[in-house]
C-alpha cells in the first residue's frame, strides 16, 4: 500500500511539475503592455502570458527595492522544454532542471539557466513593455 502511495504522490509532483504554466494576460495599449506598479509586491514575481496566434508567450515583472525588471519565463538552456520558472521560498526554480536563484541576483544574469531578460521602463504609475519585444522573444516559446 505503502508503495502505490508513494507512486502516486510522485506521479501528482511529477505531473503539476511539467505542464507549461498559464498566466493572465496584461493590459495591451496599443503597442505596449502596461502594468501597474502599485500591483507589484516587493520580490514577488507577477507571471503574464502574451497570446501571438498560437503562441503563448509567458513573462514576469517582478519589484526589488523599488527597481522593477521583466524577464520571459525561459532561459537559454532550458526554454526547449517550455516549463520556465516558479516560485519557492522566496527563489525562483527553474522547472525543467530545478536550478534555483534570488530574486535580488536576477540582475547579474550569470549562469546558463538565468531568466532571459525582457526590455521595459517606468512609465508614471505604470511598468511599460514593448509589444515588438515580447514578440522578439517568442522563439523561446
Amino acid at each position: 500500500m505503502k508503495k502505490i502511495a508513494w507512486t502516486l504522490a510522485c506521479l501528482f509532483v511529477f505531473c503539476s511539475c511539467a505542464r507549461k504554466p498559464a498566466y493572465p494576460e496584461a493590459r495591451l495599449d496599443g503597442q505596449d503592455v502596461r502594468i501597474v506598479l502599485s500591483g507589484l509586491r516587493e520580490k514577488t514575481p507577477e507571471f503574464f502570458t502574451f497570446r501571438a496566434g498560437d503562441t503563448a508567450i509567458n513573462y514576469f515583472v517582478v519589484k526589488v527595492g523599488g527597481d522593477v525588471q521583466s524577464y520571459f519565463d525561459a532561459c537559454a538552456k532550458c526554454y526547449p522544454k517550455k516549463l520556465g520558472y516558479r516560485l519557492e521560498r522566496g527563489r525562483l526554480v527553474c522547472r525543467a532542471c530545478d536550478v534555483h536563484y534570488g530574486i535580488e541576483d536576477l540582475k547579474d544574469g550569470i549562469g546558463s539557466c538565468y531568466p532571459i531578460r525582457l526590455p521595459g521602463r517606468i512609465d508614471g504609475t505604470a511598468y511599460v513593455i514593448s509589444r515588438n519585444d515580447i514578440l522578439a522573444g517568442g522563439r523561446y516559446f
